[in-house]
């Protein structure tokens, strides 16, 4: 690990782990492992949202599965590293497990944390630059109060119904669609006030940039589930990165 002046941190977001992956998805999961196995070489893991895609703690029982992602966090806790957990449309749920576990924020909800000279700012990022009707619907429900109160009414398996349907619309943004996120990016980063941070790292658009306005920046993580992408932040600059292509960074 660096000095903690100039601290690094591995970022990931919208892997989409299903609680049962098939022969596909194991692939992810094992490169997802090497990811965190350089992690934990790191000061810092930001999982950046929708790492589960489906997850929901009721009162007496969680549901079985992602036992082999968990422990692999759980080598990472043990090394030292600082995990952080900013909740997705699909776990946000998951933040108290989270919390109690590896000691995240109790809410999971948007961050700004220093890390060396930087400001970082972390969000999930629904909501934030389009209006996707399914997503805002569901995104209300899971992040209020009277919506965890309704979820724990419904039977399980209709909330994995639901969240499985939901999950079929997390993909890759088309060119077009991928140019207008940008472009309202923009116009949302030219508003902002640089006070408080400098930086904002945010995943669920399945497509990734990098944007400035000003002093500030923009980058948003194109998705583990898409192209096994992450970033990094090392000697207080970011980068977006892909695992399969690029060479690992030196930490």
């Amino acid at each position: 690990m660096n000095d903690l002046k100039q601290p690094t941190a591995i970022i990931v977001a919208d892997s989409h782990f299903h609680l049962h992956p098939d022969q596909t998805e194991r692939r992810r999961v094992d490169r997802f492992l090497e990811l965190l196995e350089l992690a934990a070489r790191a000061d810092h893991l930001v999982l950046l949202g929708d790492i589960f895609d489906f997850w929901f703690d009721y009162p007496h029982f969680r549901l079985k599965g992602y036992d082999t992602i968990l422990q692999g966090l759980d080598r990472v806790r043990d090394s030292g590293t600082r995990i952080h957990f900013i909740g997705g449309n699909h776990d946000i749920w998951a933040a108290g497990f989270m919390h109690q576990r590896y000691d995240c924020s109790l809410t999971g909800e948007t961050e700004i944390i220093r890390f060396g000279n930087r400001r970082l700012r972390f969000t999930h990022g629904d909501g934030l630059l389009k209006f996707d009707w399914a997503y805002s619907s569901f995104r209300t429900v899971v992040r209020t109060r009277a919506g965890i109160v309704l979820a724990k009414s419904l039977h399980p398996e209709i909330l994995f119904a639901l969240s499985t349907w939901l999950s079929g619309r997390s993909r890759s943004a088309t060119r077009d669609e991928a140019s207008k996120i940008v472009i309202r990016a923009h116009k949302w980063l030219e508003n902002q006030d640089a006070e408080t941070w400098d930086l904002m790292v945010m995943g669920h658009f399945h497509h990734g940039f990098q944007i400035e306005a000003g002093s500030l920046q923009m980058a948003c993580l194109p998705g583990w589930l898409d192209t096994l992408g992450y970033g990094l932040l090392q000697r207080d600059e970011f980068r977006l990165l892909d695992f399969d292509q690029d060479p690992l960074p030196e930490l």
